[in-house]
């Protein structure tokens, strides 16, 4: 899934164009890597890939990376990359939380 940038809602001054893109949050950017990894055709796929899959540069991918490795999100396999259950666990609750979160913003 691609990028969407979001618009600012806040008003800005007439000077400044309203071109200005939300950042992505954390854990945002981890359930981009996750996905990254999950819909890969292969059963590993190499970092170049969940890179540009997740938008991230490669400073960005080493910090996160590393955070997910620690946390057994994701395995190393071989030259690749794997889920683990817990990563796999993480997204369908992340995904979870995100559609409860928008059907309960539409009620309102």
């Amino acid at each position: 899934m691609a990028y969407i940038p979001i618009l600012w809602l806040e008003k800005t001054p007439r000077s400044v164009p309203p071109t200005r893109f939300m950042k992505r949050d954390r854990v945002t950017i981890l359930r981009d890597i996750l996905r990254a990894v999950k819909d890969a055709r292969r059963e590993s796929i190499r970092k170049t890939n969940i890179m540009q899959s997740a938008n991230l540069s490669t400073d960005q991918f080493k910090k996160y990376l590393t955070l997910m490795y620690i946390n057994g999100l994701i395995k190393i396999d071989g030259d690749g990359y794997q889920l683990t259950d817990r990563g796999l666990a993480f997204l369908n609750m992340f995904e979870d939380m995100k559609l409860t979160l928008r059907t309960k913003m539409q009620i309102r």
